[in-house]
């Protein structure tokens, strides 16, 4: 993990799971008491960048402080980490991609875990859950990698509130931006696409803005 700004060098603070050569880190998100949380996966991306088959669960959730002290915050496993939302209620919402699973967990600040693993949502039938953010009313809006096409947007109790299509089949992330937050920005992806695909499908890869007709909150500074 490094910090840097613009016209600046890069500067590391953290090195997660050093002595795992075959893992790397997926998601990343600044928490609400400014730590850095990041998850790991095993590595699926081989030396000619050309996509590898994931063969177990190896990734984990991490909390880095300022100082740079690395965490594990559970000792659950996952294939891919994806998706870090933190609800009003102290509770803590996460993805493993590889199962098509989003779950809930109890996050305790004082010890610095997260506990009481419960299913929030799964079975979606359109693409894979990867990375999300969460709006001002306290819903999830999730992107559907690998095919799915859309954003689902997901109530504080796990049930399907909307699908807003995506002109891109591979969306990874979102995040509220502009001067009143309610511009979804969503970003997208090209990997393991074909060039005879791409050339028939252009926007792969896109930056997209999505009147969501909700507003969201700012995220949190490291710190």
């Amino acid at each position: 993990m490094a910090l840097w700004d613009f016209g600046e060098t890069f500067r590391t603070i953290a090195t997660i799971e050093p002595d795992s050569p075959d893992t790397r880190l997926n998601e990343g998100v600044v928490a609400p008491d400014g730590s850095f949380w990041v998850g790991t996966m095993e590595n699926n991306i081989g030396p000619d960048d050309r996509p590898r088959d994931i063969s177990r669960d190896a990734g984990r959730i991490y909390r880095v402080d300022t100082a740079g002290i690395v965490e594990a915050l559970s000792a659950d496993r996952f294939g891919i980490t994806n998706t870090m939302v933190w609800t009003a209620d102290d509770a803590f919402i996460t993805a493993d991609t590889t199962k098509n699973q989003i779950f809930r967990y109890r996050w305790d600040r004082v010890q610095s875990r997260i506990t009481d693993r419960r299913l929030f949502f799964a079975g979606f039938p359109r693409g894979l859950p990867d990375g999300s953010c969460m709006d001002a009313e306290g819903y999830v809006w999730n992107c559907r990698v690998a095919g799915g096409g859309c954003l689902v947007r997901i109530s504080p109790d796990g049930v399907l509130d909307k699908v807003v299509e995506l002109p891109c089949s591979w969306p990874t992330s979102c995040a509220f931006g502009g001067e009143n937050f309610d511009i979804l920005f969503v970003t997208s992806a090209r990997f393991t696409m074909s060039e005879r695909h791409l050339r028939a499908n252009p926007q792969e890869g896109g930056l997209f803005a999505v009147h969501a007709g909700v507003r969201g909150t700012p995220t949190k500074r490291f710190g």
